[in-house]
């Protein structure tokens, strides 16, 4: 192939290398490593670099200098930090198989942890005034032995004025990168040398595993270099600020930027709270199998990758802050290590279709939402990592059979508990809370999980002679559609049961929600989350026939399939179940169904409880209706 303007190569790696003539007769002769040995890859950073030196030339004739980095400048600043602190560790590595060879694995892994943990701290967190004394040090790397953090200790022993001399540092990279001295360009350049040094510790960490891994894309074999080809195209480059935006950095910007989503005091907000949670955590997997790269750089083998990764990944990732360090590729290899040793059952491992979609959906958008602001962007074909769902809907969670319900309700929760923190364990007593009323609410309605758990007492009314539940999204509620708002009656069953009596007695005490102890302090888990952790897992537990996919949701099938049964209307069941009517006729021009042909409904709901005893209200005590502490240390908890 054609030799690259600008480049040469050297054993295997290619070098950018231009001299620079300015107006007073001076020149500056810029060779920077191209670390790659790909010709095409090459020839593509060639036009980009040569495209910026001129850019450079221009400015310098001009008497001026960026005060600020550019993603190429921090990408300079960022390699070097690679390339020493590799070095660094690679001649530790070497020293500890010199003086220790039986402990020299151990001693490495030992000191690549310390620079994983110092390095991600103050990238993360920056270099505060105090850093290196033993208060920091105690306060911010707890999570490591009392060895590491003496060693630690001694490191910035070593450099009592490590804070000045990384500022210094900082300082000489900005003015060797062509930018003006300024506080935040400093301060910017000390953060990317952290996240280069990390970046170094990271890989040293997996060569430790795969000795060959460094080596695995490098060309070993020297090549006569090609014939001169005249100048190409310089590849488009993306503009500040989205030039350097990593994947989280543009969701940051994604969410500002779409008011929409966050809504305001006059307009709802089109995502909760868990659907920022869930788009946020998206991006940070892309992140952490990207890495922290300009998401303009984002292509198809980026995304076949993230793809992968999913696959490989436990169920359980980043249930435990033990995750948040390690990259998707670790938490794969860690998966796939303790399935080798028997810790882990091999179907625990890979993401389902629904959550990799969800995943994938969410990144979607944001990647066409960020073209509208660079153009230059590869196309992502998303068809290629979103499944379609080809199981039959009416399959996908089996509805509760009349014996199962029969047998779901002989639980010591509805039959008599032996005390109020072992409600799973037979005895003589009954409280009336969440634990006692959703899943009876949720046989005999077919209201969703949340749409019960969220129930403000304002919201179960009585009208002509009928009780009912008013769904709607006052209160701090949501709804799933805006077919879910309706009005469902409570089935005779309920009403026997004491569910009016249980409202009254809450709201003598002062409440205001139907089930006041699913609050937490923090709102920040809906209250069907907090119900469905608390108690539903317990109750499931107990019942041999819940199969993997079944949970409250499956009652909603349980109501529809025995109303069908009982020759009720379609456009009844949909009423009563909060679901949208397809059609002109059923959908548009039909109004919702009456009150009181809703309460023959629900009547013909089979009942399952008619051996329960409808006993007088016991309501939990007061201070265990409060809301929840998010984070409470040997708290009790009022459960099985």
């Amino acid at each position: 192939m054609p030799a690259i303007q600008n480049v040469e190569r050297r054993g295997a790696v290619y070098y950018w290398r231009r001299t620079l003539r300015f107006q007073d007769g001076k020149s500056l002769t810029l060779r920077i490593s191209l670390r790659t040995t790909d010709q095409s890859v090459a020839r593509r950073m060639a036009c980009a670099m040569t495209t910026k030196s001129e850019t450079l030339r221009m400015t310098l004739n001009d008497g001026g200098r960026t005060a600020t980095l550019t993603i190429d400048q921090k990408a300079d600043i960022f390699r070097k930090a690679m390339s020493e602190m590799r070095d660094q560790l690679d001649r530790n590595h070497v020293e500890y198989q010199r003086t220790d060879p039986d402990d020299a694995t151990y001693l490495i892994e030992g000191l690549v942890g310390i620079y994983e943990t110092m390095l991600r701290e103050f990238a993360i967190h920056g270099l505060p005034p105090k850093a290196g004394s033993r208060a920091h040090v105690e306060e911010r790397f707890a999570d490591l032995t009392e060895d590491q953090r003496e060693s630690i200790l001694g490191m910035f022993e070593m450099k009592p004025n490590y804070r000045e001399h990384m500022s210094a540092k900082a300082a000489k990279e900005v003015d060797r990168v062509g930018a003006l001295p300024a506080d935040d360009a400093v301060a910017i350049a000390r953060k990317v040398m952290f996240e280069g040094g990390l970046a170094a510790a990271m890989e040293f960490r997996r060569r430790m595993r795969d000795p060959m891994a460094l080596w695995a894309n490098v060309d070993l074999v020297p090549r006569q270099a090609a014939p001169p080809l005249a100048m190409v195209a310089a590849e488009p480059v993306a503009k500040e600020p989205w030039a350097s935006m990593t994947p989280v950095q543009a969701a940051e910007r994604y969410v500002v930027d779409q008011p929409k989503i966050l809504g305001d005091a006059q307009r709802k907000a089109r995502w909760t709270d868990k659907t920022r949670s869930q788009f946020v955590t998206s991006v940070r997997l892309l992140e952490k199998s990207y890495g922290a790269r300009p998401l303009w750089r984002l292509t198809q083998e980026d995304v076949l990758r993230l793809n992968a990764h999913f696959s490989r990944l436990p169920k359980s990732h980043h249930k435990s802050s033990r995750h948040d360090p390690l990259s998707l590729e670790e938490i794969c290899l860690e998966a796939a290590r303790e399935v080798e040793e028997g810790k882990l059952l091999p179907e625990r491992v890979g993401l389902g279709v629904s959550t990799t979609n969800r995943h994938f959906l969410f990144l979607k958008d944001l990647v066409a939402w960020f073209q509208r602001h660079v153009p230059p962007m590869a196309e992502i074909l998303w068809k290629d990592v979103i499944y379609e769902d080809d199981r039959d809907a009416r399959q996908q969670r089996e509805a509760y059979t009349e014996d199962e319900g029969r047998e779901m309700f002989l639980l010591p929760i509805w039959t008599g508990s032996l005390s109020l923190s072992r409600r799973l364990s037979e005895g003589s007593q009954i409280w009336h809370d969440a634990g006692y009323w959703v899943v009876l609410i949720a046989w005999y309605t077919g209201l969703r999980r949340e749409e019960i758990c969220q129930l403000g007492l304002a919201d179960v009314l009585i009208e002509h002679g009928i009780w009912h539940f008013k769904v709607h999204e006052g209160g701090g509620g949501r709804i799933k559609t805006r077919a879910s708002k309706r009005d469902v009656p409570m089935a005779g069953e309920l009403v026997r049961l004491g569910l009016p009596d249980y409202v009254q007695a809450l709201r003598a005490a002062g409440e205001m929600q139907l089930f006041p102890e699913l609050r937490t302090e923090s709102g920040k888990q809906g209250y069907g989350d907090v119900f469905y952790k608390n108690w539903w897992e317990k109750i499931a537990a107990r019942l041999p026939f819940v199969e993997k996919g079944q949970a409250l949701h499956s009652f909603r099938h349980m109501v529809t399939t025995e109303l069908k049964d009982q020759h009720v209307f379609l456009e009844d069941r949909a009423d009563l179940v909060g679901h949208a009517i397809p059609g002109e006729t059923a959908g548009r021009y039909s109004k919702q169904a009456r009150l009181i042909r809703l309460k023959e409904a629900v009547d013909q709901i089979p009942v399952v409880t008619d051996h329960l005893i409808a006993m007088p209200i016991t309501l939990l005590p007061a201070e265990q209706r409060a809301p929840r502490k998010a984070r409470r240390a040997n708290s009790r908890r009022i459960g099985p």
